[in-house]
């Protein structure tokens, strides 16, 4: 039985629809696949023998622990692979290490961080921003940002960063020490720190801890300890926030925020007002310990 022109016509039609469907499906599932790698930054290995060469040059260096490396691309940029290096050191390998990183021919950009260890068990990690070639730029100086720390609180675990509003930070969120008390000697040392770590006088420094956030206008350093020791030890405050420092805004103003004992809460506020330091005439939110 012969088919007419029509009828073949008519399914082909229908077949090109179908098949239309079919790569429509399969165009829209591939696309929500990719969209899920990219929301979950899902990591795709790339292996460079280079890369692995640096990686090796770094792990000889005497004094270098634990080196981490990773190669891998991202969707939806398959074609752009990134690299990153975690390296634990010994102070004393600091700056063969740092050296060996400017003189790399490793072409791609590197994303550095290394963990520093001292002979008083004191870790101080930085980061540096991927660069393609040359000195990674840690945004501060890293020898005489790690004796400083070294020197100022040794045992401690620190990070030191300069973010991207050009504020350098020293934090120590995962210390086990519950005191709020206990980062006030980075406080003192504030204007030490910017100096050690060749930041220009002017910028902002943050010191956070479990129970304080702290950020000194430069030369205020002296007083801001001296006002913490007395909220502390006359007033009993347990927890410090300095929002009024430029920290993130409390909906949508910057406030400093005390924890303690509802009782001085006058006291408090009071001894804040009278202290002339920038945070003075910022808004206060007290809440109860």
């Amino acid at each position: 039985m012969t088919t007419s022109a029509p009828e073949r016509v008519s399914r082909l039609r229908v077949l090109g629809i179908a098949v239309l469907v079919l790569a429509a499906l399969g165009l829209g599932a591939g696309f929500l696949l990719i969209f899920s790698w990219s929301i979950d930054e899902t990591h795709f290995d790339r292996p460079s023998a280079a890369f692995d060469a640096l990686a090796d040059e770094v792990a000889a260096v005497p004094g270098v622990g634990v080196v981490e490396k990773e190669r891998w691309v991202e969707a939806p940029a398959f074609w752009s692979p990134m690299s990153s290096l975690r390296v634990t050191v010994e102070r004393s390998a600091l700056p063969a290490v740092l050296n060996l990183a400017c003189a790399s021919g490793y072409l791609d950009p590197v994303d550095w961080g290394l963990t520093v260890r001292t002979p008083s068990r004191t870790e101080v990690s930085v980061f540096a921003e991927p660069v393609a070639s040359g000195c990674p730029d840690f945004r501060l100086d890293v020898v005489p940002t790690v004796d400083a720390v070294d020197s100022l609180a040794p045992g401690r675990t620190v990070q030191a960063a300069v973010w991207e509003d050009g504020r350098l930070a020293f934090s120590d969120l995962l210390d086990g020490r519950a005191e709020v008390s206990s980062m006030i000697p980075f406080v003192a040392a504030a204007d030490d720190l910017r100096r050690a770590a060749g930041i220009e006088a002017d910028r902002d420094i943050e010191i956070s801890g479990p129970r304080l956030t702290a950020v000194p206008a430069p030369g205020e350093s002296g007083a801001y300890a001296a006002l913490l020791r007395r909220l502390i030890d006359e007033y009993g405050v347990t927890d410090f926030w300095d929002g009024a420092g430029g920290g993130t805004p409390i909906d949508g103003v910057a406030r400093t925020q005390i924890m303690g004992d509802p009782a001085t809460r006058e006291s408090v506020e009071s001894t804040i007002r009278a202290s002339g330091l920038r945070l003075a005439d910022a808004p206060v939110v007290f809440r109860e310990d």
